[in-house]
């Protein structure tokens, strides 16, 4: 019976990675044990009706069946089902063909289901469905806190991910001028340059139209930027004839691409998995769009956008101007940027009277200095703070790059002859902030104590009325009028931006600013409005004055995340939250310094603690961080993950015995802790005790899955298979492979362990090629695995490309 649709072919590979399916639906055909999957070499010949072959019909001896999966003329793979009962599958034996081929019938329709059918590529539900799993995945493990695991190798995810968009430039144009018939085939060209070109465990897409979308686990920023630039040029290289007009038409690429978590921010790790999943796909295709809009074939990453970006779109009276970014890209208010002008800024050639080329550069000039007062969804609004030559005007066009949060010239520029002092807003009284500063400057040189208090309406841009804004400047005008009695007549003011103030507050404790912002919010005229508070002190550590505005922002910050009262006074967790912030974007270095800091204000943050122990088991500083876990430990008996961070810490600095005893100290306290009973297993294993890691091993499989672990049936896959290799038990471990690499596509070792027995068994080698070029991407250091890649390669006939496969492994292995 021959239900193939054209529409929806299968490859042998379809059944490696639809496994879960076919298992699921012949689950509710016949009853087994277990079961594995073969790939025989069979030529189609082999599989005439009138033939013997056994793998041309199903076979039953005893309680195993062998079942052929037959796509068409082909055969795909053998189902063999183990311990099955005998008699009632001898009687369903002459219907099993076809129900095998209603299997596979309902896998065509689930890979049609998420397929482009154009180019056979993954679609953009696809896509999604995959965001959503690597960003649940991660999600557990990117901050750090009291339940931060030290080594992540035991993770049955990656730790990020990067996704590119790609838009071919001027499509549009070649389906209006050669029609879209040759569009379709240009597509279908960079479909296949895509497949070629992106590693093997990423997944390419088409989106929509023109925009194709890769996801890649586990990469880096730098990888991705590779990438994608790689891709760049790669794309540049299609090309195509049209016959009627003897013409070839080549295409290019603009490119855009995100990274997960790093250009992810504060509230929006809160989303569920899905908003997150739309919110990288926006990023992304934002991302896309600035690269388009400078010109074809560009590359951008979403943090340039907010870096360097930046236009201004218009000119508003006032020192005030629009320019291009907002939430979209995570501008904020408060944000510091300088203007400058293209003309000036890059390589010039001058042509002189007589002729005279002259090539040379510009040394970077800027205009002015400006800050972002207030922030929309799609825009902002900013003021000028400082413009460097009267005579030379920001005009629209001009170029922003964004400055560091202590690199603003604003507070260290002297007023200048002639400016003018600065000035009251009339209606609330307040200072703009350029006036602030230049105030504020001289203020808390003269404050030997003082707070800064920032104070933020959180009302979304896009849902403000004109109602909503009269609100907000009734209650800066009220804060105006009552700001003398609460905060002291020598109170300063300004307008940090449209929705947020900010306070000098001179001789006054953080903790009695907070009492003050309490009484104020008392008066009824202030209820029904989102605030939050972000007070920040001098002294403080060894914070300098002018670091105390930013340590109010990072207060503000902190009061965000607050359920109940959002009034912060920055303190250890606030430094604690901007550390995590800092880890989940890879700033690991700075995420220490940070921890420091928040540890130095309190001795008893456990997590600053934990987390700090977590930076430097990355950093591979074992012996610090096992000092940093064991002290941990033995303050807080009742937290079980100092107790095993300690054990990972003593096993990768050279301690195995202190190291079980803490696996072991754990799992008394929790028994089922997956982690604990995967680490003790892999020394079962290491010292040959086969028995007790298979039952520690088992032990995860039954284990609940909870606290943000991984899956504990996924990782029990995974040590199984392994240890069902050693034991030479081959037909186990090829069913626990399938099962592991299901669930952790980037298991090298699985991958190389199922190629290698595919290779055993005599099977197809192209599936083995497949499995282990699979294995050398996710881990090229490991020649073992190199090994196994040439070897089904020469297995093919295929000796050329086993030959340069070599080279490639001599040079990727030392």
């Amino acid at each position: 019976m021959n239900t193939a649709s054209p529409i929806s072919p299968l490859r042998r590979q379809d059944i490696v990675e639809y496994e879960p399916l076919l298992k699921s639906s012949f689950k509710e055909l016949l009853s087994f044990s277990s079961y594995s999957l073969m790939f025989p070499a069979v030529s189609p010949e082999e599989l005439e009706p009138d033939a013997e072959h056994p793998y041309g019909r199903a076979v039953l001896e005893d309680d195993r069946l062998q079942l052929p999966l037959i796509r068409g003329d082909r055969l795909l793979a053998i189902f063999e089902a183990r311990g099955v009962d005998a008699a009632k599958t001898a009687q369903a034996l002459p219907y099993l063909p076809v129900m095998a081929s209603l299997c596979l019938e309902q896998i065509g329709l689930r890979k049609l289901a998420i397929t482009d059918p154009l180019t056979s590529l993954a679609n953009r539900h696809c896509l999604h469905g995959a965001l959503m799993r690597e960003i649940s995945g991660i999600l557990g493990s990117i901050m750090p806190g009291p339940e931060a695991v030290a080594d992540d190798s035991l993770q049955g995810h990656s730790a990020c991910f990067g996704l590119i968009m790609i838009d071919l430039d001027r499509f549009r144009q070649v389906n209006e001028s050669y029609g879209h018939l040759f569009g379709d085939r240009i597509l279908n060209l960079a479909a296949e340059v895509l497949r070629d070109a992106c590693p093997k465990q990423a997944l390419v897409c088409r989106l929509d139209g023109d925009s194709f979308g890769v996801l890649w686990p586990q990469a880096s920023r730098s990888k991705l930027r590779d990438l994608a630039s790689n891709l760049g040029i790669e794309m540049s290289k299609v090309t195509a004839r049209f016959a009627p007009l003897r013409e070839d038409v080549s295409v290019s690429a603009s490119i855009g691409f995100v990274n997960y978590p790093q250009d992810l921010q504060g509230a929006q790790f809160q989303k569920a998995p899905a908003e997150q999943a739309w919110l990288v796909l926006e990023k992304a295709e934002k991302a896309l769009n600035t690269a388009k809009a400078c010109g074809r074939g560009q590359v951008y990453s979403f943090n340039q956008i907010l870096a360097q970006g930046g236009v201004v779109l218009e000119v508003m009276p006032m020192n005030r101007l629009i320019i291009n970014l907002g939430r979209s890209v995570d501008a904020h208010e408060g944000q510091r940027f300088l203007v400058w002008s293209r003309k000036f800024n890059g390589r010039e050639t001058i042509v002189g009277a007589s002729g005279d080329v002259v090539f040379g550069h510009y040394p970077p000039m800027y205009k002015a200095e400006v800050s972002l007062v207030e922030v929309q969804d799609e825009m902002a609004i900013a003021e000028i703070l400082v413009q460097n030559d009267p005579d030379w005007v920001v005009e629209k066009g001009d170029k922003l790059t964004l400055l560091d949060e202590h690199s603003g010239l604003m507070e260290q520029r002297e007023a200048q002859p002639g400016a003018r002092s600065p000035q009251k807003d009339l209606l609330t009284g307040l200072y703009p902030y350029r006036d602030f500063l230049q105030t504020w400057q001289t203020a808390r040189s003269q404050s030997k104590t003082f707070s800064v208090l920032l104070m933020r309406l959180e009302s979304p841009h896009s849902e403000r009325t004109p109602m909503d804004q009269m609100k907000e400047e009734q209650f800066f005008q009220a804060l105006t009028n009552r700001a003398e009695t609460l905060f002291g007549p020598s109170a300063l003011g300004g307008r940090y931006s449209m929705n947020c103030v900010v306070y000098h507050v001179p001789d006054m404790e953080p903790s009695e600013c907070a009492r003050a912002v309490r009484e104020l919010f008392e008066d009824d005229r202030f209820a029904g409005l989102d605030k939050s508070v972000g007070i920040a002190g001098y002294p403080f550590l060894d914070f300098t004055r002018s670091d105390i505005l930013d340590n109010a922002r990072k207060a503000m910050d902190h009061a965000a995340l607050l359920q109940d009262e959002k009034i912060a006074c920055f303190d250890s967790i606030s430094l604690n939250i901007s550390a995590d912030r800092l880890f989940a974007q890879g700033e690991v270095y700075d995420a220490i310094a940070e921890y420091k800091k928040a540890l130095t204000a309190d001795e008893g943050n456990l997590l600053a603690r934990n987390s700090l122990g977590v930076c430097y088991a990355r950093l591979n500083k074992y012996n610090s961080a096992r000092a940093i876990f064991q002290d941990l430990a033995a303050s807080h008996p009742d937290q079980i993950m100092p107790l095993y961070n300690f054990g990972c810490a003593c096993l990768k600095d050279g301690d195995p015995e202190a190291a079980r005893q803490a696996f072991e100290q754990v799992l008394a306290v929790k028994p089922d802790h997956i982690y604990a009973l995967i680490r003790l297993g892999l020394m079962a294993e290491e010292e040959g005790d086969f028995e007790r890691a298979w039952a520690l091993y088992e032990q995860v499989g039954a284990a609940p899955a909870g606290d943000g672990q991984t899956p504990a049936s996924s990782l029990a896959h995974r040590y199984l298979a392994r240890l069902a290799f050693r034991r030479d038990d081959r037909d186990t471990a090829r069913e626990l492979l399938h099962q592991a690499i299901t669930s952790n596509p980037q298991d090298a070792h699985s991958f190389h362990l199922l190629a290698k027995i595919y290779l055993e068994r005599g099977d197809d080698p192209e599936i083995a090629e497949s499995l282990a070029r699979q294995s050398v991407h996710l881990k090229p250091d490991a020649p073992a695995f190199w090994e196994v890649l040439i070897s089904a390669l020469e297995q093919q006939g295929k000796a050329e490309e086993a030959g340069q496969t070599k080279i490639r492994a001599a040079a990727q292995t030392g």
